[in-house]
């Protein structure tokens, strides 16, 4: 990742989020991109500790100063939050420290709204802090609050950015122009940040076209980021229907999708990359809903089949190892109604024959979860073994 310095820090734990971004290195070889340092949004009184600017999100990062260090924090976006179970005080004790990042980030997303990139929001906390605790609904919105630690940020970067990539080095060149017009970037630089050459970018599928870049002032916007009252959901790209569902060995199949050889562009961190080197032969996706106790479920499965079983065993290994990233599930490409919002801490298991590696993530439909609950784990298990159509 390459920082640029475009003004001053705004909170004492900036400091810690720029020694945790230096640490990852220049080029993508971690993660990629380029962070600008202070930036100032449009139309506010104050910079912005740092945006990331990534080939397929834009990660804004604000830090908060606590009074002191603590073991837990309590801090949901809009409410009261708590330090060790007291309540955070301040100047004014009605201001949520998350207020002005919210504010900053609608800003941020305005500012690069045609790319539709989507815009996530990181909250920054310190000194340190042993666990946070976030409403499930926050989290699902893309919103992570932590204490900068660098492989912590690098994992919830990866976290909230994963999606296919968006933008080529040239794309990247004329947002950046944009974003901070002193500067300038090389198209070979950004290519080694991980922005793709135009010339190089995949076949696309017909309902699934790229937005681009236009400059300010373009007659026609080709895209949307759809900013809510605080973020924009983790929900991208196409709005084609669902298939009709259909039952299966206790399972509704509510969704399914034949991606043929496009795997790269279907996959996000590591495991896109390891796939740009080694091609799949195809990826398969689905959406089911399965039940456990009257419990529903939610359950996303893909199938990527390999030339042989050397590389297929390859990427299982890779795919398994947690930050490392993995197959966009298809929720975050279709609307699933009534379904999960996400695969957030999701329940992860997978298995291999021959070429062929299938992976299944579990959540619960309507309440939290977590990837270590044994009813979900079982669903997870049940689905490696279940005939797929």
């Amino acid at each position: 990742m390459r920082l640029v310095r475009l003004g001053d820090a705004q909170s004492a734990v900036a400091a810690d989020v720029k020694a945790a971004l230096a640490s990852w290195g220049g080029g993508d070889a971690v993660l990629g991109g380029v962070a600008l340092a202070g930036y100032l949004p449009p139309g506010r009184s104050r910079p912005v500790d740092m945006v990331l600017v990534l080939p397929n999100a834009v990660v804004v990062i604000a830090g908060v100063d606590l009074p002191d260090p603590a073991m837990r924090l309590d801090a949901p976006v809009t409410g009261q939050w708590k330090i060790d179970g007291w309540p955070l005080v301040g100047p004014d004790p009605t201001l949520n420290p998350a207020a002005e990042a919210v504010g900053v980030t609608e800003a941020v997303a305005e500012a690069v709204r045609e790319t539709g990139l989507p815009v996530r929001l990181i909250l920054a906390i310190g000194p340190y802090v042993g666990q946070v605790t976030q409403p499930q609904m926050d989290v699902d919105r893309g919103i992570r609050v932590l204490h900068p630690m660098p492989t912590t940020l690098l994992a919830a970067v990866r976290d909230v950015a994963a999606a296919a990539p968006a933008l080529t080095a040239e794309q990247a060149g004329g947002l950046l122009i944009h974003l901070c017009p002193d500067e300038r970037f090389a198209t070979d630089e950004l290519v080694a940040e991980g922005f793709a050459l135009a010339k190089a970018a995949p076949a696309e599928l017909p309902a699934k076209k790229r937005r681009r870049w236009l400059p300010i002032g373009a007659a026609a916007l080709i895209g949307a980021l759809a900013v809510g009252s605080v973020i924009a959901a983790l929900t991208t790209g196409g709005s084609a229907p669902a298939a009709a569902p259909q039952a299966t060995a206790g399972y509704t199949k509510v969704d399914a999708s034949d991606d043929g050889g496009h795997c790269v562009e279907h996959a996000y961190g590591d495991v896109q990359v390891w796939l740009s080197h080694n091609q799949c032969v195809n990826l398969r996706r689905w959406n089911y809903r399965a039940e456990n106790a009257g419990d529903p479920a939610g359950v996303a499965v893909a199938e990527i089949r390999f030339v042989g079983a050397e590389p297929a065993a390859q990427f299982q290994s890779l795919a398994e190892q947690p930050g490392t990233g993995g197959i966009t599930e298809l929720l975050k490409e279709r609307p699933w109604p009534g379904g999960p919002t996400s695969f957030d801490r999701a329940a992860f298991t997978s298995n291999r024959s021959g070429g062929t590696v299938r992976i299944v993530e579990t959540v619960w439909i309507g309440r939290p979860s977590a990837a270590d609950d044994p009813a979900l784990k079982s669903i997870a298990q049940r689905t490696l073994n279940l005939a797929l159509s």
